[in-house]
């Protein structure tokens, strides 16, 4: 009897497992270093120096950040998760993104608990675009 239940905890904490690396993307990061290492790992090459600061994801999300959390979600990032959290928003400066080099593009890479949280790539002119930080839209 106690086989088979080391066995059913054993794979249920499989299943457990598994659901949740397929449940979104993870990137644990320490650091900008490690940033600038997975953006790189994933199309997306960045100057190391960027500045940095600390935001409060709202409670209550508006137009704007529910439009953002959509783009979230298409990369497998999801800000409800993080309502009323504060997070650090790393800003780079992009050379090229997944093939692109739009002149003063921007990567925005959102980080709360050791692990980003969310992202895109951005232009600031007034005609500007955003794009998923991860994949292309």
């Amino acid at each position: 009897m106690k086989r088979f239940t080391i066995r059913a905890a054993a794979f249920a904490l499989s299943a457990a497992v598994l659901y949740a690396s397929s449940c979104g993307t993870s990137y644990a990061v320490s650091g900008t270093e490690d940033i600038v290492r997975i953006l790189g790992e994933n199309g997306v090459e960045v100057r190391s120096e960027c500045t940095q600061k600390t935001v409060t994801i709202p409670e209550e999300f508006g137009e704007v950040y529910e439009s953002y959390n959509e783009l979230q979600q298409k990369q497998g990032f999801d800000l409800y998760d993080y309502r009323s959290h504060e997070a650090e928003v790393y800003t780079f400066d992009v050379i090229e993104a997944h093939g692109d080099r739009t002149p003063g593009a921007q990567a925005h890479v959102m980080v709360c608990g050791g692990k980003i949280i969310g992202g895109d790539i951005s232009t600031p002119a007034i005609d500007g675009s955003m794009q998923p930080l991860f994949g292309e839209e």
